[in-house]
């Protein structure tokens, strides 16, 4: 399990990074698929990655949403899981 604040979230196209730095140690990154970053966005926010991303014009919106935020990440049996806290 690791878990820290969110520092930033960058759209690479098909891909999107969390990054986000555990207590102590260094910055650590989660990659998403981008149809997987955008039910986590909606599932978390409650609101609609579309809307809010507006075909790149809103990446500030959806990044605002996630930074400073506590991400944590589980690897179990299953597969990593990633969840916010709080």
């Amino acid at each position: 399990m690791s878990k820290g604040k969110i520092v930033s979230v960058e759209d690479g196209g098909s891909l999107w990074f969390i990054f986000y730095k555990p207590r102590g140690g260094r910055p650590q990154r989660v990659a998403f698929d981008w149809r997987r970053f955008a039910d986590f966005y909606e599932g978390t926010s409650g609101r609609s990655f579309y809307h809010d991303y507006k075909f790149g014009a809103g990446r500030d919106i959806i990044e605002d949403y996630f930074k400073g935020k506590t991400l944590l990440v589980v690897d179990d049996e299953e597969g990593w899981k990633v969840k916010l806290e709080g």
